[in-house]
């Protein structure tokens, strides 16, 4: 397939030197290549090509007639020249898009593969849990644990939890408890729930009602709670040992009641982590095929560090080692998208051991702070002025604004009106549409704050107005 990039003035060395000798390149009369319009190329002899890539920002509704009138396809490359050599690997593959930039149109497309092939290994399992596939070769199913089980609020835990990804949402039962209260809660759970739903407790009173109500698994068995068995239905039950052998037994034990067990040898807590690490090992050398639980959680709430690297790195280690559940929970801010976190985690690892590669280029990505590409610096120009902040400030007469964030939305409050959005150009936006701000100054802060409030929300990260966000500041300490 013959292909011509595209490109402007500004980007042509960094165009040519990715595309090689993959492509052609065009270099319009013009500087930023994403204001290259099908103007620019109608005078162009295109009858030579197969495919013309124009740069990824431009836009692409505008380029279906110039593709109709030349009779080749003209389609949006990549947002940045750097994925050219990239993305030309899959121009025979891959039907490039007049909407979506090329670079994630090939990421969604590899996602999709990954997803799909991880999927089509569903039918490979142990036993199901409801309509769940649990062990074999099927993918690692999410435990969500609610740990507060208040019934004002306890359908919104579970669309939140089942919305991440969790394929079991499971109540976390308190040492001491109402009766009535659990009574209420589970029947609520299991009523509502489209996922399966799990109780997790020791005491065998909780363990009835759960059964009465139809609860789909139990945890937790062990050898302190084993009359508990004599109230099990058709649920799963998770068994609790941390001597493997004595674990092997409490399994045998729990299986004359019910086919559907769980090991758990427990994750500790970090610190005594890679001990506990050990005992999964050795009990999946010993019994290959029983489902394990693995308790990512344990690790994640006892650290104060980011969960999401956590989170991929233990679900790699649970997949290698054979594990088929991770349970977790979300009890603090710090932890806030552990199940979303583990859901991805789950796709790339068993995609990883299928593929027998290492979890990356997948499609699907733990990345939030950092990136798989840096894309080469620009020198700093000879001339430029330094910037020096004012300290002057001038009240705008037409008002202020107070900004805030609240579920999900970023809030925006004037004398006037209230503005609500999921981003800050849509609100700002909406505040010149009514026209609530005169100063050039007013406007750039108010531009600053809102792209802050906008950041907050996508990083579920506290927001006040006129404070920094917080990214930890760690090297102070060093």
């Amino acid at each position: 397939m013959k292909v011509l990039v595209v490109t402007g003035r500004l980007a042509e060395k960094i165009v040519k030197k990715s595309v090689g000798d993959l492509a052609d390149v065009y270099v319009c009369d013009i500087d930023v290549a994403a204001f290259i319009t099908p103007k620019m190329l109608e005078g162009l002899n295109l009858s030579d090509y197969d495919l013309v890539l124009v740069p990824g920002l431009t836009k692409g509704n505008n380029w279906k007639k110039l593709e109709e009138k030349k009779g080749v396809k003209i389609r949006l490359g990549p947002i940045h020249a750097y994925d050219l050599k990239y993305v030309l690997k899959y121009v025979e593959s891959i039907e490039f898009s007049h909407e979506t930039p090329a670079c994630r149109l090939i990421e969604s497309k590899k996602a999709e593969d990954v997803i799909n092939e991880v999927n089509f290994l569903e039918e490979d399992y142990v036993f199901k849990i409801r309509d769940i596939p649990i062990g074999g070769k099927s993918r690692m199913k999410v435990v969500a644990e609610i740990v507060d089980i208040n019934t004002d609020n306890l359908t919104e835990k579970i669309d939140y939890y089942i919305k991440s990804g969790a394929d079991i949402v499971d109540l976390g039962i308190p040492l001491e408890f109402d009766i009535e209260t659990i009574n209420k809660a589970i029947k609520i759970a299991v009523d509502y729930s489209k996922v399966p739903v799990s109780i997790d407790t020791f005491s065998k009173k909780a363990i009835e009602i759960g059964v009465k109500h139809g609860v789909d698994m139990v945890m937790s068995i062990s050898y302190k709670n084993l009359n508990a068995l004599d109230v099990i239905d058709d649920q799963a039950v998770v068994v609790v040992e941390r001597d493997v052998e004595k674990l092997v037994k409490l399994v045998n034990i729990a299986k004359n009641k019910t086919e559907k067990v769980i090991a758990d040898p427990i994750l500790d807590a970090p610190l005594s982590v890679a001990k506990s690490i050990v005992r999964y090992v050795k009990f999946r050398e010993i019994d290959k095929t029983t489902p394990v639980l693995f308790g990512v959680g344990n690790v994640t709430e006892l650290c104060d560090a980011d969960s999401i690297g956590i989170n991929a790195l233990l679900a790699f280690i649970a997949e290698e080692i054979g594990c088929n559940l991770l349970f977790t929970t979300e009890a603090s801010s710090k932890t806030i998208g552990s199940v979303k976190e583990l859901k991805i985690a789950t796709y790339m690892a068993k995609a990883s051991k299928l593929r027998k590669t290492p979890p990356k280029d997948l499609g699907l990505n733990l990345l939030v702070l950092k990136e798989k590409v840096r894309y080469d610096g620009k020198e700093l120009p000879k001339d430029y002025v330094r910037a020096v902040e004012s300290k002057e400030f001038i009240r705008d007469p037409l008002g202020d604004f107070i900004i805030y964030t609240a579920k999900d939305y970023i809030v925006c409050k004037h004398d006037k009106i209230t503005i609500i959005g999921k981003n800050a150009k849509e609100i700002f936006d909406t505040i010149l549409r009514y026209g609530l701000v005169s100063r050039l100054d007013h406007a750039s802060y108010l531009g600053r704050e809102l792209k802050k409030a906008e950041i907050a929300l996508k990083l579920n990260k506290n927001y006040i107005q006129d404070r920094e966000l917080n990214f930890g500041y760690f090297e102070k300490w060093l």
